[in-house]
């Protein structure tokens, strides 16, 4: 049987907090498919990855902190989760790992017991280092893009008719505006009009013109987009998946601030 999202997760962070034990991050690494598109902004610089790209930063932050004597088991244990939903192949967090980053937001997609797509941000210090990796030469692709593009616009009019159009049927929505997942039609259609009525400043923070968007990135069939308006004290971090000019998968993470 097939690991959920959920599951996936459960065992990654877990295989995390046992790399010293093991001396290796194998067993973390075997999460990730050979087939692994990731879009990423974890030391203030915005990156694709490939599988090969992820699982070499990883090794090589391991034997860097190794060698520095950090505790990589105990700073993985401070990762305190505010915020984790899932729903099937799905599943977003919301963290805070002091004191590297008080916002920290990672979305995984899972496919045959893998994770597929990933996306990963972190708000950090504009001092922070950079991790000394190049971005893998996936082509932004103009179709998720325009997608994409079409719903913030529909956003930005606050359109409630046309905004449950953008997602597929059986599209899966994961909020921390939300205690629970939304799944299919009926279930976008109550999100959609209740992100209007209830969720104003959030989405105005979000397609605000003077917003700055830190992250736009758009690779096979995700997107991601981060940003930030000091104005509305808003920031937020959003993934979409797209297959067939439809979302079929959003995440959307929001925070003061």
């Amino acid at each position: 049987m097939s690991r959920t999202a959920e599951e996936l997760m459960t065992h990654h962070i877990e295989s995390m907090m046992k790399m010293k034990e093991n001396s290796n991050l194998d067993e973390a690494l075997a999460d990730y498919s050979e087939d692994l598109v990731a879009i990423t902004r974890l030391d203030g610089r915005t990156r694709t990855m490939g599988y090969d790209t992820l699982t070499d930063t990883m090794r090589n932050t391991f034997t860097f902190a190794t060698k520095l004597g950090m505790d990589v088991e105990s700073a993985v244990e401070k990762l305190d989760i505010l915020f984790r939903q899932s729903e099937g192949g799905y599943i977003t967090l919301l963290a805070s790992l002091k004191p590297f980053s008080s916002f920290a937001s990672f979305t995984y997609m899972i496919e045959n017991d893998k994770a597929i797509y990933v996306t990963g941000y972190a708000k950090t210090a504009l001092s922070m280092p950079s991790l000394g990796v190049k971005a893998h030469p996936f082509p932004e692709n103009p179709e998720t893009l325009a997608t994409v593009e079409k719903h913030l616009s529909n956003l930005r009019k606050h359109d409630a008719h046309a905004l449950p159009q953008d997602y597929a049927d059986d599209a899966i929505i994961l909020t921390n505006l939300s205690e629970r997942p939304y799944h299919g039609t009926a279930a976008i259609e109550y999100y959609c009009s209740n992100l209007l009525e209830k969720a104003s400043v959030e989405i105005d923070a979000l397609t605000d013109p003077n917003t700055k968007i830190i992250v736009k990135e758009a690779v096979a069939e995700i997107a991601c987009i981060v940003f930030q308006n000091r104005a509305k004290k808003k920031s937020g971090v959003m993934t979409y998946r797209v297959q067939q000019g439809k979302i079929v998968f959003e995440s959307a993470i929001f925070q003061n601030g």
